[in-house]
């Protein structure tokens, strides 16, 4: 069996992977700083997916120092502008889960 080649990161691909992981809360993992922004921000987990799910590029994807791919969505989510900072997980199962960075809002 010949082994799958990975896609090709650009700003296209980061989005379309993202959305698709972001279809299965269970594959969106929170981290701390993520949790205490959101907190802080009055940001709520529903409003973070929906912005994953159908926001737009902020900035352009970049591979991250561990291999990961990184990339800033936002969107507006119950009248309120959002941006959400995740990195796609690229190592252990590629693409099967992102990591949510930061949350934040417009002020």
């Amino acid at each position: 069996m010949t082994n799958p080649v990975p896609f090709r990161l650009n700003d296209a691909n980061a989005l379309r992977l993202l959305r698709e992981i972001a279809a299965d809360s269970a594959r969106v993992v929170l981290l701390t700083h993520a949790k205490q922004r959101m907190r802080q921000r009055q940001i709520t987990l529903a409003q973070v997916l929906d912005v994953m799910r159908k926001g737009r590029v902020a900035e352009p994807a970049t591979v991250d120092i561990h291999g990961n791919w990184k990339l800033t969505v936002r969107g507006v989510s119950c009248g309120q502008e959002i941006s959400v900072a995740g990195a796609i997980d690229m190592n252990d199962e590629p693409g099967k889960r992102v990591f949510v960075i930061t949350v934040f809002g417009s002020d």
